[in-house]
């Protein structure tokens, strides 16, 4: 599906404008009990990401978790073993919760070195050489502070890390989580990674996959 650019966007967000708007689904989550076993619980999702004059993003993530089996989205990286005879998930109560509300500013930066970007602003509409990465910051803002992911956009694809050292531009810091957005068929997919063992820093395990519909 083409991505429609919207003239009164600021200029800065261009390469974000295939995530600009509302939107609204589903996926799963990875949770681990006590005893160290592994279950996926479905969650719902609503996102907001919006444009400032500042040419900057505000995203509003509001996740509620339901106590039911996860389904398994395109994105999902959480494999069930039924094939090999494991007991399938309970199907829980199918109680809501509100796991998490995120909000984000996300702020486009300058294009990546090593790239020819003469010939790709002069490819025509459509040719991959006409598509540049650029450095991509999103701050989270929490109550004990802010939390920097950083990052690259490149055209409908955004990957993102967090880093365990004090400034997260520290390339030499222990990487603590990734997400990775896409937009695929005009949805928007995307999965977190994080470290769950503190004695195997830089070992991600899936943590959410969400699945979403402009709302």
């Amino acid at each position: 599906m083409p991505i429609t650019l919207d003239p009164s966007l600021p200029e800065p967000l261009y390469p974000l404008a295939w995530i600009v708007g509302r939107w609204d689904g589903f996926g799963a989550i990875q949770l681990t009990d006590e005893d160290g076993t592994g279950q996926s619980r479905r969650i719902e999702q609503t996102i907001s990401a919006e444009p400032t004059a500042e040419g900057t993003l505000t995203w509003v993530a509001r996740t509620e978790m339901i106590d039911t089996a996860a389904p398994l989205p395109p994105t999902s990286a959480f494999a069930r073993e039924d094939a090999d005879g494991a007991p399938e998930a309970a199907p829980g109560t199918g109680q809501r919760t509100l796991l998490a509300k995120e909000r984000a500013t996300w702020r486009v930066l300058d294009p990546l070195p090593g790239q020819d970007l003469e010939r790709a602003r002069a490819a025509k509409p459509g040719d991959p050489a006409g598509i540049i990465s650029y450095g991509l910051e999103m701050t989270v803002h929490r109550e004990d502070g802010a939390e920097v992911w950083i990052g690259e956009v490149r055209g409908p694809r955004i990957q993102l890390a967090l880093r365990t050292a004090p400034d997260a531009r520290a390339a030499d810091g222990s990487l603590h989580a990734t997400r990775m957005f896409g937009y695929v068929g005009g949805r928007l997919m995307w999965l977190w990674e994080r470290a769950t063992d503190p004695s195997a820093p830089g070992e991600l395990s899936p943590y959410l996959s969400v699945e979403l519909d402009r709302a």
